[in-house]
């Protein structure tokens, strides 16, 4: 049985993904994935800065993650 990834963890990957697509398909696959992880640092410094969320370092690299997964997808198409 695989591991299950966390609502929060998944719902990142998905917002990494989704900056990745709109991004990547408006500019280029590079911007796409940079902006994915630009997006992602930005909201956990936002967290940070306005108490509001709780900042995470996974929560980053599954944004991030996100966006790298749609820049491999461009290239195995």
């Amino acid at each position: 049985m695989l591991p299950q990834l966390p609502q929060d963890k998944a719902n990142h990957f998905i917002y990494g993904l989704a900056i990745f697509l709109v991004v990547g398909f408006a500019i280029d696959a590079v911007t796409g994935m940079a902006a994915a992880a630009l997006f992602g640092a930005a909201k956990e410094v936002y967290d940070r800065v306005s108490k509001k969320g709780c900042p995470e370092v996974l929560d980053f690299l599954a944004t991030a993650a996100g966006g790298v997964a749609g820049y491999l997808c461009t290239y195995m198409l």
